[in-house]
């Protein structure tokens, strides 16, 4: 593999690519001289052909490698956030198993560097990162033995507890500009996640309700979730059809009538969460909490997983419903 002093810029690169002329080049010593080989002016292009160029050697295939080609075939599937967490996860992983073959890893070194890392969520995170890459190189052949991040038994922290109150909600609502408002009655009403309404379109408005399909969840479970009509949802949809500009595609959009970007959401959100701290909110949250509300004033756990979605509703009981659970006295 390519050595050499540690980059000052474009740290995403791996190892031994740099870019040059508007086009990426992976760079090798051959004797006393560099070997520089082209492999795409774009981006995606070049880590693909990195990983064909990574595949064909005689050394084993490196992590570094494996995330090259992973961010090629599996990234672009995930959504956004989603996606963008991954390869945060991937970029740092890489300084610590970036140089190993993948089946060198063992269930101890993953251990060892929950505990070097401070034991944390995000550290967690990263471990669940490592697992989805080692599954993938399973897949592609470039290790054979078991996933190390298997069966290891992290203690897992303890899920947010934040639950939004009507009165707080009302606060919110009424500072947040009609858009959002939409976006906001949309999560409390239907369940939805952030993704999910950046997404939704006029075909998903159909006779019988909402029916679309989790951003999050398309490249596993394609299966369709329909929220039926209420009144209240009907005149939420209403209301934000009847904002301009009124042709377009997206029911939740910016003012050139396409859909938010993820940053672009978040802004409009941490806009809304100021105003709200002037008018009385006495404690910020997240958009994902509304989701969270929605499944906590539900009539049961039941009610709560459809309405999200859940094939299970133990991760709607353990995570999304906050409010505490209310029990009779004995007789």
């Amino acid at each position: 593999m390519p050595v050499g002093r540690r980059r000052t810029s474009n740290q995403h690169l791996p190892r031994g690519v740099y870019r040059k002329h508007g086009a990426y080049y992976l760079v090798r010593n051959e004797g006393d001289r560099k070997r520089w080989t082209r492999l795409g002016a774009e981006y995606p292009e070049a880590l693909a052909q990195l990983a064909r160029i990574m595949a064909g050697t005689a050394a084993p295939l490196s992590v570094e490698a494996l995330i090259a080609r992973y961010e090629v075939d599996e990234l672009p599937r995930l959504a956004d956030r989603h996606r963008r967490n991954r390869q945060a996860d991937l970029r740092r992983l890489a300084k610590t198993f970036g140089h190993m073959p993948p089946a060198a890893i063992t269930p101890a070194m993953v251990t060892e560097y929950w505990r070097r890392s401070g034991e944390s969520e995000g550290t967690r995170h990263r471990i669940r990162s490592l697992s989805a890459l080692l599954t993938f190189g399973r897949q592609i052949g470039a290790m054979n033995g078991p996933n190390p991040c298997y069966g290891l038994h992290l203690p897992r922290a303890a899920p947010r507890r934040r639950y939004v109150s009507d009165a707080e909600l009302e606060i919110v609502r009424s500072v947040a500009a009609p858009m959002m408002r939409g976006a906001i009655d949309l999560a409390v009403l239907a369940g939805m996640d952030g993704a999910t309404i950046r997404g939704l379109e006029r075909r998903h408005l159909t006779d019988r309700g909402i029916e679309f399909t989790r951003p999050k969840l398309a490249g596993r479970d394609p299966t369709p979730q329909l929220i039926e009509w209420s009144e209240q949802l009907r005149a939420c949809v209403r209301d934000l059809l009847a904002l301009r500009p009124q042709v377009r595609q997206y029911l939740v959009c910016n003012r050139r009538g396409r859909p938010y970007t993820l940053d672009g959401f978040q802004a409009q959100w941490q806009r809304v969460m100021r105003k709200a701290k002037k008018a009385g909110l006495a404690e910020r949250f997240r958009f994902h909490d509304l989701r969270a509300k929605s499944a906590s004033d539900a009539a049961s756990d039941q009610d709560a997983a459809d309405r999200l979605g859940h094939a299970d509703a133990t991760l709607t009981r353990r995570v999304y419903r906050r409010l505490p659970r209310v029990a009779k006295p004995l007789k």
